[in-house]
């Protein structure tokens, strides 16, 4: 029996990006002029190293039939939650503060895999996450570290999952 080939991979580092969008005509069909367009806003390098909070948690239905010895499984209601964490400088020039302020409606897109500086274009793989900003808070500074708030960002609707995005005007 021959080996398994080692399946290459991509580094995390440089290959990722986060953008606040304000609105997108079809979140799971985002459009390179949607996500290039006005008031979106970049904010990878404002978040921390680890202020990038998006977890999925799927409920497990358990199921059975009539004498079956096996119990079944189905996924239940799947739960996304978003929490991110930034640098903050106290002043008006804050720049993910001044994105997400409280009670703002949007669009989180993440991209994976391409280096961060190269520009949208169709057919990369976005995830489409819709969001309502919920209180900044502080977190307690430390020495040696950077003064930092963290926030949730409430998911109100669908997130569309390693969708491409299209070219459309």
């Amino acid at each position: 029996m021959a080996l398994e080939d080692v399946q290459p991979g991509t580094a995390a580092d440089g290959n990722g990006l986060v953008v606040f969008v304000p609105a997108l005509a079809v979140p799971g069909v985002p459009k390179v002029t949607e996500l290039t367009g006005s008031g979106v806003e970049a904010l990878t390098y404002g978040l921390t190293p680890d202020g990038f909070a998006h977890d999925t948690s799927v409920a497990t239905i358990v199921s059975g039939r009539y004498t079956l010895a096996q119990a079944l499984e189905l996924d239940g209601v799947i739960t996304d939650t978003v929490e991110v964490k930034y640098v903050w400088q106290g002043t008006e020039e804050d720049g993910v503060r001044n994105v997400l302020t409280p009670g703002t409606k949007g669009f989180l897109v993440t991209r994976l895999g391409v280096p961060n500086e190269t520009p949208f274009a169709a057919g990369q793989l976005v995830t489409v996450i819709p969001v309502h900003c919920s209180i900044q808070r502080d977190v307690p500074p430390a020495a040696n570290t950077e003064l930092q708030k963290i926030q949730k960002l409430n998911v109100v609707g669908k997130v569309e999952r390693d969708v491409p995005i299209v070219a459309g005007p």
